[in-house]
């Protein structure tokens, strides 16, 4: 009876529909092609993606998938919170490779209050809004102040491959400090909300889409889970030419 039981209870998996949102969701699948193959939207060889930024590195996880993916690619990544930035530098100190600021990124360069969650890698240069209350349960935990830049003075006239944003909701404060990096930037992978008020005061899809389209950059892939938060690419219109 046992081994019927289970036979049946395999066959019910195996039969079952499968769920693609557990399989690989949409705004996972958006970061993974992007990692992947970047190099293919860009119409370049791997050994031709020299520069990767990423505002908001967190503990840095997709860095040595894109390190091994691009042999000649050097990462500048932006973390200001005391929570990950010892962590960060001591993985990726001894790397050539990989350049670690320890700033917030935003459109001026001084100093803010940067506001950290209860939830792991949720901290933003926003307060929480009641989106994110409601759907995922976050709230404030601490707020300090950090130091902030802007990618105009940071990176100059550094050529970008890829611009990643990670910011929660800030996207668009970091986009009006970038005003020549977009530039001589090729492709931007960023976090994407289709709702207002995750963050206060936060960027909606619709407003980022907009102000790319308007910087010279085309919407080429977008994944978004249940709550309509996911990710997007964006390449700049004559790279796909």
């Amino acid at each position: 009876m046992l081994i019927n039981k289970i036979i049946k209870r395999i066959f019910r998996m195996i039969t079952a529909p499968l769920d693609l949102f557990l399989v690989l969701p949409p705004f996972e699948f958006v970061q993974t092609i992007t990692e992947q193959s970047i190099h293919k939207f860009l119409k370049i060889n791997t050994n031709d993606v020299k520069t990767w930024v990423i505002v908001g590195g967190y503990l840095g996880l997709e860095i040595p998938r894109i390190l091994r993916r691009y042999p000649n690619c050097n990462i500048h990544v932006f973390e200001c919170s005391h929570r990950y930035i010892q962590k960060l530098k001591k993985r990726f100190d001894k790397n050539p490779r990989v350049h670690i600021y320890e700033m917030a990124v935003s459109n001026t360069a001084g100093s803010m209050t940067f506001y950290e969650t209860n939830l792991r890698g949720s901290g933003s240069l926003l307060r929480v809004g009641e989106l994110a209350k409601d759907i995922y349960g976050m709230s404030q935990a601490e707020e300090f102040t950090v130091q902030t830049t802007t990618l105009d003075e940071s990176l100059a006239q550094v050529k970008v491959d890829v611009l990643q944003l990670d910011v929660q909701g800030a996207e668009m404060n970091v986009l009006k400090g970038a005003h020549e990096t977009l530039k001589h930037t090729r492709a931007l992978l960023t976090e994407v909300a289709m709702i207002p008020n995750l963050y206060q005061n936060s960027v909606v899809f619709e407003d980022l889409n907009y102000f790319l389209s308007d910087a010279g950059f085309t919407l080429c892939l977008l994944g978004n889970d249940h709550n309509l938060t996911g990710n997007a690419l964006f390449v700049r219109e004559e790279e796909k030419s």
